[in-house]
């Protein structure tokens, strides 16, 4: 029987550059769309290789419950004993910040001051324990969905009372201390086979809605595909004492390909606030690098089912 690797997703976009280098490497390949895709889990499931890339933000594409048939698909997986590239857990932490935290916690990451809540009345008194200027963040998000920045409890109350308020999918809101640094940048760490791949510096002075990869949304000022892509540089000698703590977390949650994010503040400390298990790269950065993100992903999952 035919053995293939199946790609788990929701986006189809996102699946042009990993599309391509399958195609590159001669690799048998299948994808699994959340949203068109129907399943008999009393059947057993293929054989092969599962490669999980379901984002937190597929409600932003009109895909609400993605995630949650992925779950059910992953568990039907797992009950086959099938080899998945990042597992139920990774699915977990992906839609999830609050568990992302919970386990920098455990490895002694530090990431910024946050407060969870619930509705309009625990974000209002939330927002009290701030005495600096702090931001709001969808708990279930991608994209920046959520982010917007409040100086004071007054500017928040106007907006949650505002019809601009925006709530998380989930129902619950993140409050978050807003940090400080000496440079409008963030740094990504690109990670496949939980090992450190490359990190890629993305100028964020233009706002929020972060992407640092190929298929954003064109509405983002981030997208690659405009001509600011120097607005992403992979970082040569690249040097993060975090690295092996990173690595020990992925490891710890079974999270096997990912991209972690983290701002420096003006004192130089790491705050990292964000594991997307789900990654993306930018392949005009990508040019003046010999790493390649979806390639490397492609060889990995392609010696996988070689081993299966």
């Amino acid at each position: 029987m035919e053995k293939n690797i199946y790609v788990i997703h929701e986006n189809d976009e996102w699946l042009i550059p990993l599309r391509r280098s399958f195609e590159k490497i001669k690799a048998p390949f299948k994808e699994w769309h959340m949203d068109k895709e129907n399943f008999d889990f009393k059947k057993n499931s293929p054989e092969g290789v599962f490669y999980n890339r379901m984002s937190a933000s597929s409600h932003s594409r009109g895909h609400r419950y993605a995630p949650e048939k992925t779950k059910e698909v992953l568990k039907w997986l797992k009950r086959d004993n099938r080899r998945v590239i990042n597992n139920l857990r990774a699915l977990e932490l992906e839609i999830s910040k609050i568990k992302q935290y919970e386990e920098l916690k455990k490895f002694d990451i530090k990431f910024p001051r946050t407060f969870a809540a619930k509705n309009k009345k625990e974000l209002i008194e939330n927002s009290k324990y701030f005495n600096k200027p702090f931001i709001t963040k969808h708990n279930r998000g991608g994209r920046g969905l959520g982010v917007k920045y409040f100086k004071n409890t007054i500017e928040l109350e106007k907006y949650v009372n505002s019809k601009d308020f925006e709530d998380s999918i989930d129902g619950t809101t993140l409050l978050q201390e807003y940090i400080y640094s000496n440079e409008q940048v963030i740094t990504r760490v690109e990670f496949v086979k939980g090992k450190f791949l490359y990190a890629v510096q993305v100028d964020t002075s233009e706002g929020f809605q972060l992407c640092p990869a190929d298929p954003c949304n064109i509405e983002e000022k981030f997208c690659p595909s405009n001509p600011n892509g120097k607005k992403f540089m992979i970082l040569k000698n690249y040097n993060n004492l975090e690295i092996e703590k990173y690595e020990k977390l992925l490891k710890a949650n079974e999270i096997e390909v990912a991209g972690i994010e983290y701002i420096v503040n003006k004192e130089g400390e790491h705050f990292t606030y964000d594991i997307n298990t789900n990654t993306n790269y930018n392949s005009l950065a990508e040019k003046k690098s010999t790493k390649k993100g979806m390639e490397t992903i492609a060889n990995f999952l392609n010696n996988e089912l070689k081993l299966n």
